[in-house]
């Protein structure tokens, strides 16, 4: 059993890795989105569609869930979606984008969110480039923002890398972040 906050969670990050890549490895699937162009949607344009598929796999989830954002006005945020108490950002990378896109410095916000959560969170990154990152280039996850001044709680993260290798084929790296208090 997982415990979150004291509390016993049934959903793991492992699960939720099994499902955001089978999402993934489907929308690449020329059988599935024959006339639709799903690798050139922006985050925009997919995130309905995650919550409804989210919702069926894992039969629950609160999208767009309140969550501390120190650096905000006031002092709050959204979270994409809580799945079992598990905090989900989703980011995506479309063909014609640049690296920076899915980069740590471009994501601050979303990372700040994941360190202000109470309990297990995790970072998506779907990428349609042609040319993703590699292993060491999502090392700069490790390199965290300031939460600014005064002292913070911080709790560790997932980063979930989804890109196509040179054959086309899904492929997903995992970095767990630790986060010093």
């Amino acid at each position: 059993m997982n415990y979150c906050g004291g509390v016993p969670i049934a959903t793991t990050i492992k699960q939720v890795k099994e499902a955001f890549y089978l999402l993934y490895e489907t929308v690449l699937a020329p059988q599935f989105t024959k006339s639709y162009g799903f690798t050139w949607w922006t985050e925009r344009d997919v995130l309905p569609l995650i919550r409804f598929f989210l919702l069926g796999y894992f039969g629950s989830l609160e999208p767009e869930a309140a969550s501390k954002h120190p650096l905000s006005q006031t002092g709050w945020g959204k979270v994409d979606f809580l799945i079992d108490r598990i905090a989900v950002e989703f980011a995506v990378r479309t063909p014609e984008e640049g690296s920076t896109k899915i980069s740590a410095s471009s994501n601050k916000g979303e990372l700040i969110k994941l360190m202000k959560h109470i309990g297990l969170a995790v970072l998506v990154l779907f990428d349609f480039s042609h040319d993703p990152y590699t292993s060491g280039q999502l090392e700069s996850y490790r390199d965290l923002p300031s939460l600014g001044k005064g002292h913070h709680s911080k709790y560790p993260f997932s980063v979930l890398y989804y890109y196509k290798d040179k054959k086309g084929t899904p492929q997903v790296i995992r970095k767990n972040i630790r986060v010093d208090t």
